[in-house]
Order: structure tokens, then sequence, then C-alpha cells
């Protein structure tokens, strides 16, 4: 039991900052492009996707990007609920119009 209990400290320990990277950079991105209230969203959905996935077994490091991803999903479709009727979204750089699907 003991042993287990290190193995999971080391791993912990060995997988956190890198998925902390991740979070905060997905997190500062969705900030910039949406702003406060759907990067606080998008963490969440960051979370919740870390908490549902399969864990690699042995020593493999996840692929944080893939959680990034799930998340960016979402605010994909949280985002496109919001902008049904083909509303102007002004993202820095570019404008994006986003139109229904048919």
């Amino acid at each position: 039991m003991q042993r287990t209990k290190q193995f999971c400290a080391e791993l912990t320990a060995e997988l956190l900052p890198c998925a902390e990277k991740e979070l905060a950079a997905y997190a500062l991105a969705v900030q910039e492009v949406f702003g406060c209230d759907e990067s606080r969203q998008s963490i969440e959905d960051w979370i919740e996707e870390i908490e549902g996935m399969d864990w690699p077994s042995e020593r493999a490091i996840p692929d944080w990007r893939l959680l990034s991803i799930a998340a960016a999903v979402r605010l994909a479709r949280r985002v496109n609920v919001k902008t049904r009727k083909s509303e102007t979204v002004v993202i820095p750089s570019y404008e994006v119009v986003i139109k229904p699907l048919q």
C-alpha cells in the first residue's frame, strides 16, 4: 500500500507541471479571444475532461493537448449556440462570421 501511494505521489509530481502549463496556455488563449467568463467556463470544461480521461498505463505521459481540444469543442458549441443568428464575432486579428448550419 505504501509503495502504491509513493508511486502515485511521484507520478503526480511528474505530470502536474505539464498539465498546469497546458491549462494556463489554453485559459489565456480563451480569455484573449472570448473574455473572462468564457475562460472560467473553459477551465471548468478542461477539468471535467481530465476527470473523465482514460489514464495511460505505467509511466506514459498523457497528451494534455487532447484535453484542451476537448474543452475547445465544448467552447465552440457554447459560442455557436450564443451566435446562432449569423452574428459577427470579432477575434483579434480577424473577423469571423458564424452562420447557422443548414
